[in-house]
């Protein structure tokens, strides 16, 4: 039985990502780059999160981490010659340790969990 946040966290996201036993999930492990999660899926997760953790949504913005839902040929596109639109897709990272450090506080404060999201790579 889960005992620590971590514990409880991990169990949370293997069953709600789909994630085997074998695959390790650290503290840095971003939720869209390294687990897949996007759009939709990533909107129902963070949903759930919060419920389950009784996390305060305070300051939180599913676009600075995610993106939409979809494929868009022309957006791939634009990629090659548009720096600004590079820059609209490329979103801030979302860790394991930041919704780590979310359950901890009881609040979704994007100013603390980025300032403790380097200091929790190494964790």
């Amino acid at each position: 039985m889960p005992n620590s946040v971590w514990e409880n966290l991990e169990s949370f996201v293997r069953m709600e990502a789909g994630l085997s036993q074998r695959k390790t999930l650290t503290r840095a492990l971003d939720l869209e780059r390294d687990l897949d999660l996007t759009g939709d899926d990533a909107d129902d997760f963070m949903g759930k999160f919060f419920e389950k953790f009784e996390v305060k949504h305070g300051d939180f913005e599913f676009s600075r981490h995610f993106c939409g839902e979809g494929f868009n040929p022309f957006v791939v596109l634009g990629f090659i010659f548009s720096a600004k639109l590079r820059r609209k897709y490329d979103k801030e990272p979302l860790t394991l340790g930041m919704l780590e450090k979310a359950i901890e506080l009881g609040i979704w404060d994007s100013q603390e969990l980025g300032r403790s999201a380097g200091n929790q790579m190494g964790r």
